[in-house]
């Protein structure tokens, strides 16, 4: 099998830890033959994963000089992501870009304009888009069980933390909104299954150390009258179900403080189809409820079969070696990222004003 040579530019903890790691179960398919860091404690001492490769440069440039590297990593500081891509792509070399994809509407015109330019290069790395638990809930929504859809809520905790590395830092467009934003942001959107009619939301800066956001509420309607809610934070000492999707004939919920195997959905039973029934005008009984008709439900544990967390890069091995089709496209990346601009836009909180 033809292994893909590899580049790595960022020796932190995506391009040291993360990625190494996801290629470290594919070596049938990718070899990492170099890696760069300007950083030169990191060239002298390199993270784990990488102490055996070969040639460890000290600039972005020397690594795209390297005929040997195919594909290049994108894992330095997020302003960097969008020219460092488009230099690479110049180059000859695919890339996986990590997000955020993109720091802003300049960013995503030149990002378009480049793939445009360099068509199947570019491999941007929403790998959260093939968790298990987001794959297995699709599935049960399509399946029509849930019935109408018509609320997904998804809130993800990044534990309590004063969190104050360099991605907390809106100079580097640090904060949670573009750190876990664009993933789960991709996810709603497939949820919300048509495009965005409108959007709200909230972005606050409360305990982080820098002045980044570390706690967002987005809700986004999309044209067939869906809602998905989503709600990412750094500040919940006591985190709640992470997915949540309402039907017209159940409601399915993932709560992995409970169970982190399996999905929980109460379903009405399948086989009793809704009667038509009328509202009455007279005056109700004085019990809440619908006295003319009694609705039998199914409670069901679903089991989330795992998905390896390298399976980014069998897509991207299928897709050079293969001529596969990449289930990423770079109109989905274009439009996660300008949510995330917008909501910038509209609601960045003033750092003056958060309650430290």
């Amino acid at each position: 099998m033809r292994k893909i040579k590899v580049g790595i530019i960022g020796m932190g903890r995506a391009g040291g830890l993360m990625n190494p790691g996801e290629l470290s179960r594919c070596t049938d398919r990718f070899e990492i033959v170099a890696a760069a860091d300007r950083d030169e404690s990191r060239r002298k001492n390199p993270p784990e994963l990488l102490r055996k490769v070969p040639k460890i440069y000290a600039s972005f440039e020397e690594l795209l000089a390297d005929p040997e590297v195919e594909l290049v990593c994108i894992e330095v500081r997020n302003p960097d992501h969008t020219p460092f891509a488009i230099r690479a792509m110049e180059a000859g070399k695919y890339v996986s870009l990590d997000k955020p994809m993109t720091a802003g509407a300049k960013d995503i015109a030149e990002l378009q304009a480049a793939a445009a330019k360099h068509p199947g290069l570019l491999f941007p790395r929403l790998n959260r888009r093939f968790e298990s638990v987001f794959l297995k809930a699709r599935q049960v929504i399509d399946s029509g069980a849930l019935g109408k859809v018509s609320m997904v809520k998804i809130h993800r905790c990044c534990s309590f933390c004063r969190r104050n590395d360099w991605l907390t830092l809106r100079e580097y467009y640090g904060g949670l909104l573009t750190n876990w934003g664009p993933h789960i942001i991709d996810q709603a959107l497939r949820y919300l299954g048509a495009p965005v009619a409108d959007m709200w939301g909230d972005i606050q800066s409360l305990v982080s150390v820098g002045d980044g956001d570390d706690q967002i509420k987005i809700l986004l309607r999309g044209t067939n009258g869906r809602v998905a809610d989503v709600e990412v934070c750094g500040m919940v000492a006591l985190p709640g179900r992470e997915l949540e999707i309402w039907g017209s004939r159940g409601t399915l919920v993932y709560d992995p403080k409970v169970d982190d195997t399996h999905l929980i959905a109460k379903i009405v039973d399948p086989s009793i189809p809704y009667r038509e029934l009328k509202a009455h005008r007279e005056n109700p009984p004085m019990q809440y409820g619908n006295f003319d008709e009694k609705l039998y439900f199914i409670e069901e544990k679903i089991e989330i079969p795992p998905v390896p967390s390298e399976k980014i890069w069998h897509y991207i091995y299928d897709t050079i070696v293969n001529g596969a089709e990449f289930p990423i496209k770079l109109a989905e990346v274009v439009e996660v990222m300008r949510i995330i601009d917008k909501f910038y836009d509209a609601f960045e909180p003033d750092p003056a004003k958060a309650a430290r």
